[in-house]
């Protein structure tokens, strides 16, 4: 009976080692079983994250990943606005952007290099890009455990020629043609060029809509003294931007054909009525070129908080004199049929021409007015 009782004992023993060899050969340390199941303990499944990207010359983009990353496979194209469907032709082919990635079209070769930690890579570009055009940069990013990231980063060509530029007119109410019709009386903001340039990624950020409501201009080669009316609502026909030399092509209530037109795709309501903080920004850098505030005379305090955020950083920099909405432009008389005009920008671009125009150019209400417009012509510029 003993010896029975120590065969079984043996046995058992046997069986538990075998068992352990066979668990230790199928589960390494970095996972154990569960009564769920098998549970992953250590170990990076995860692809790199793309964070930020930015076009920082006419042939750089730099890139930012969550962790040192090398990419392989990139390559520049030169793109049209994304549509839905973009993904492939009638014929079931691949579209424009991936065929020239698979080799089927010509794109732009890049080369690469990365920063000491390996998170930041810079993508040159073989060949200068053009200011304003919409490429696309395909490539796939490899951490060090082999997981991958294919990704596509849309960009516009980088502009180093925008010009010194200032917010000359704002018209921020909306009223519907009498007919029905579409020569509607739209939102609008008046740009005044000090200097010789080209437009392209020039932004114009209400505060009262919200940054991810602002538009970027196109690019297009405007002279001193030019102005360029964005009109930040389209209605009805005739709303062609004129990006080239002819500046008839745009029709409207407020167009003239001595100005250039510029219209956002934008069809709803925008601008604040009575207060907002206007900026006009270099979208490739940041930097807040102009800027103008207003409210109604009889507003004690800001009622929207980032109307109030916003005067409060342009008041920083210098751009306006107070954030506070008693010194900013007054909206008193506006109407549909009125504007908010500014003085002095004609002494601006002498300034500018003779070398003696400051990078920052305060502003205060006594600058501004509000005065009517006639339809078919633009105010002039004083």
């Amino acid at each position: 009976m003993k010896k029975e009782y120590i065969r079984v004992l043996v046995r058992f023993l046997q069986t538990a080692f075998l068992t352990a060899t066979v668990s230790f050969a199928l589960c390494p340390i970095s996972c154990k079983v569960t009564d769920e199941g098998l549970q992953l303990l250590h170990g990076d499944y995860a692809a790199p994250v793309l964070e930020s990207y930015v076009a920082e010359s006419e042939k750089r983009v730099s890139l930012s990943f969550s962790e040192p990353v090398t990419i392989t496979g990139a390559i520049i194209t030169r793109t049209t606005p994304f549509s839905g469907g973009e993904g492939s032709s009638e014929q079931g082919g691949l579209s424009s952007a991936l065929k020239a990635v698979s080799g089927e079209t010509d794109g732009i070769s890049v080369s690469l290099s990365y920063d000491d930690d390996g998170r930041r890579t810079i993508a040159e570009a073989s060949e200068a890009l053009e200011a304003g055009a919409r490429y696309a940069l395909y490539g796939e990013a490899r951490d060090e455990n082999g997981n991958t990231l294919t990704f596509c980063v849309p960009f516009i060509g980088f502009n180093s020629r925008i010009p010194k530029i200032v917010i000359s007119g704002v018209h921020p109410q909306f009223a519907s043609a009498p007919s029905g019709g579409g020569d509607a009386k739209c939102e609008f903001v008046e740009l005044y060029a000090l200097t010789d340039g080209n437009v392209a990624g020039l932004a114009i950020q209400s505060a009262a809509d919200g940054i991810d409501k602002a538009f970027t201009l196109p690019a297009a080669e405007v002279r001193a003294g030019d102005v360029i009316v964005v009109h930040l609502r389209t209605k009805g026909d005739g709303c062609a931007s004129e990006t080239g030399r002819d500046l008839s092509l745009s029709s409207g209530w407020y167009t003239s054909p001595t100005v250039r037109d510029i219209w956002s795709p934008n069809e709803k309501a925008c601008l604040g009525d009575k207060e907002d903080a206007i900026i006009l920004v270099n979208d490739f850098t940041g930097d807040i070129l102009d800027a103008v505030l207003y409210a109604h005379p009889e507003t004690a305090a800001w009622s929207n908080e980032n109307v109030k955020d916003t005067a409060q950083k342009i008041a920083g920099k210098g751009i306006w004199k107070s954030a506070l909405p008693g010194d900013a432009a007054s909206t008193g008389g506006l109407t549909a049929s009125k504007m908010l005009k500014r003085s002095g920008c004609i002494a601006l671009r002498i300034a500018a021409e003779n070398g003696t125009l400051g990078d920052i150019i305060e502003q205060a209400k006594e600058h501004w007015r509000v005065e009517k417009i006639v339809k078919g012509a633009v105010n002039p510029v004083e």
